[in-house]
C-alpha cells in the first residue's frame, strides 16, 4: 500500500524529484570537494603562513652577532643625530613656531619645564603648546611633528572651541616631551 502510493508520488512529481535528486548531487559534489580538496589546501597554507611568520618574528634570532653589533650602532647612531643637544632649545622652539606657520595655525603660547635624565645624559622639557586655526591644519600640523626633526612624545592632545567669532577655529593644547642632549658633540 505505501510503496503504490510512493510510486504514484514519483509518476506525478517527476520533475520536482528529479530537481532535488540533482541539488542533492550538487551538494553532495561541493562537499566532496570541500573535504577531499579545499580544507587540506587550507591547512597547508595556514601551516606554511604560520612557519614564515614565526620565522620572521625569530629573525632577530637568526642574525649573528656581529650584524646585531652594527645595526645597533647604526641605530644609535641616528637616534644621537635626531636628538638635539641643549644650546638648540632655542631653534627647536623656532622649528614649532614655524611648523604652525607652514600650517595656517596660529601658536597662542608654548610653556615648558626642564627636569634632568642624569643616566642618560639627557635633558627632558615638558612642553605645552596651545594652538589655534582650523581642524583639518591642527590635524596636519600634528602630522607634521612626527616628521620635524627632534625627539618628542607628544602625551596628551585636548582640542576645544576658540574664543573667537569665527565657529570653525578650534584650540588645541598639546602636552609632548622632548628631549636634548646634554653632551656638546
Amino acid at each position: 500500500m505505501k510503496f503504490t502510493i510512493l510510486k504514484q508520488i514519483m509518476v506525478m512529481k517527476k520533475k520536482t524529484l528529479f530537481a532535488v535528486a540533482a541539488l542533492f548531487a550538487i551538494a553532495l559534489s561541493f562537499q566532496l570537494f570541500m573535504d577531499l580538496y579545499q580544507n587540506p589546501r587550507v591547512e597547508k597554507l595556514q601551516s606554511e603562513w604560520m612557519k614564515l611568520r614565526e620565522q620572521e618574528g625569530r629573525g632577530v634570532l637568526l642574525q649573528d652577532r656581529e650584524t646585531l653589533y652594527r645595526n645597533g650602532i647604526s641605530d644609535l647612531a641616528k637616534f644621537r643625530e635626531r636628538v638635539y643637544p641643549k644650546s638648540q632649545f632655542a631653534r627647536y622652539i623656532g622649528e614649532l613656531y614655524n611648523l604652525g606657520a607652514k600650517n595656517g595655525l596660529e601658536i597662542d603660547s608654548i610653556t615648558y619645564k626642564p627636569s634632568l635624565n642624569k643616566d642618560d645624559k639627557l635633558l627632558i622639557y615638558a612642553l605645552t603648546l596651545t594652538v589655534s586655526g582650523k581642524y583639518p591644519q591642527l590635524k596636519k600640523f600634528i602630522h607634521d611633528l612626527g616628521t620635524q626633526g627632534n625627539i618628542h612624545v607628544i602625551n596628551a592632545v585636548s582640542l576645544s572651541a576658540a574664543n573667537t567669532p569665527s565657529a570653525a577655529a578650534v584650540q588645541l593644547q598639546l602636552q609632548m616631551t622632548s628631549y636634548f642632549n646634554m653632551e656638546v658633540r
